[in-house]
């Protein structure tokens, strides 16, 4: 597929290529993204990507993220003598006329950033060691940009991790009762309620700064580590998320998918069992970066984390479903109520598990 509009749109960024082949690439749900071939063989490949400006509303402001950190963690690495940087962190081109994007006829944005090749990514954790090696990812990236002010980057999502935002948009949903489903799930948004309290001091610990702003992720996926061939971690990617936030954002939403043995939209509740295993290789894996740069009170809250993030997913869930679904795509009626009660069932095997969790992080 050698569409001329893409190469129309690849000639407006300061670089030199001859592309031999676009096509299509990865099975991403929110971006966009085509692989570029170039010739001759030797040359550097690249990748296209149309970013979501539907889901990121300042697509500027979310690319100067970007280029401050990976800017910061490419400094780093040339400082540390690194001969593989352009492996270990992503190289975004910039456009002829300074921007880091150029928009098409219709407004949309497009990057242009490398290819990294001789690459791979794992979808799904199946051992300890993996799980070790992928929050060892996720804290050296903390690691690396612990030293720059979380000040200097905007909110690509506001108040994406704020509890007190999600719960104040929870309960409005509670009172519009668009869809007239609060009356049958009243159990259910009692045990989300419930624990309102609690889950928002993470976000008074912000505004308080008990804890520190960080740059954070916010979507710790495995999918988003490059390992090499031989399963070493190359770098940490799909940063449009990259952001202001608190370093347990990061260490509890990987433990909210990874943590749990069952599916996040499980109908069958007794399936949902607490993997300690894996918990215990990703904090020693995330402690063996992250420990060096956490306060106290960060660590003494890593596993409050966990729960906080289940806590917030079901009430994102439970929202999403109280609205009439108008926001996760479902599968089927009364998807998104069957997420909400696998997430909250998550959370209390999560508190069941609390000292257990808590014991770990100590002895990491």
């Amino acid at each position: 597929m050698n569409n001329p509009i893409y190469s129309e749109l690849v000639n407006k960024f300061d670089v030199n290529l001859v592309i031999k082949e676009l096509a299509p690439f990865g099975n991403g749900h929110i971006n966009d993204t085509y692989l570029i071939t170039t010739s001759p063989a030797e040359a550097p490949d690249y990748m296209l990507q149309r970013k979501n400006h539907k889901i990121f509303k300042d697509v500027p402001g979310m690319m100067k993220n970007i280029v401050i950190t990976t800017g910061h963690i490419r400094n780093k690495l040339v400082a540390a003598g690194e001969k593989e940087v352009d492996r270990k962190v992503m190289t975004y081109i910039p456009a002829k006329d300074g921007q880091m994007f150029v928009n098409d006829d219709e407004g949309n944005f497009w990057t242009l950033f490398l290819f990294i090749a001789d690459c791979k990514v794992v979808e799904n954790i199946q051992k300890p060691g993996q799980a070790y090696r992928a929050a060892q990812a996720f804290g050296h990236f903390q690691q690396q940009l612990a030293d720059l002010p979380g000040e200097e980057l905007i909110e690509t999502i506001p108040n994406f991790h704020n509890g007190i935002s999600r719960l104040f948009d929870f309960q409005l949903s509670i009172l519009k009762d668009a869809a007239g489903r609060v009356s049958d799930n009243q159990l259910l948004i009692s045990k989300i309620i419930d624990r309102a309290v609690e889950m928002t001091s993470l976000q008074r610990w912000l505004d308080d700064k008990t804890l520190p702003l960080r740059i954070t992720h916010n979507d710790t996926k495995i999918n988003n580590i490059l390992f090499d061939q031989d399963n070493n971690t190359l770098c940490v990617i799909d940063l449009d998320t990259v952001m202001p936030g608190s370093a347990l954002y990061d260490f509890g939403d990987a433990i909210r998918t990874l943590g749990n043995k069952a599916p996040e939209d499980e109908p069958d509740l007794t399936k949902i069992e607490f993997n300690k295993e894996i918990y215990e290789a990703f904090a020693q894996g995330y402690l063996s970066e992250a420990k060096v740069f956490l306060t106290p009170t960060e660590i003494d809250n890593l596993a409050f984390s966990c729960r906080y993030m289940a806590w917030e997913q079901a009430m994102r869930f439970m929202t999403d479903y109280l609205n009439g679904d108008v926001y996760y795509k479902t599968d089927y009626q009364g998807h998104n109520l069957v997420r909400t009660m696998a997430q909250v069932r998550y959370l209390e095997v999560l508190e069941e598990n609390r000292e257990v969790m808590e014991n770990i992080v100590k002895a990491g």
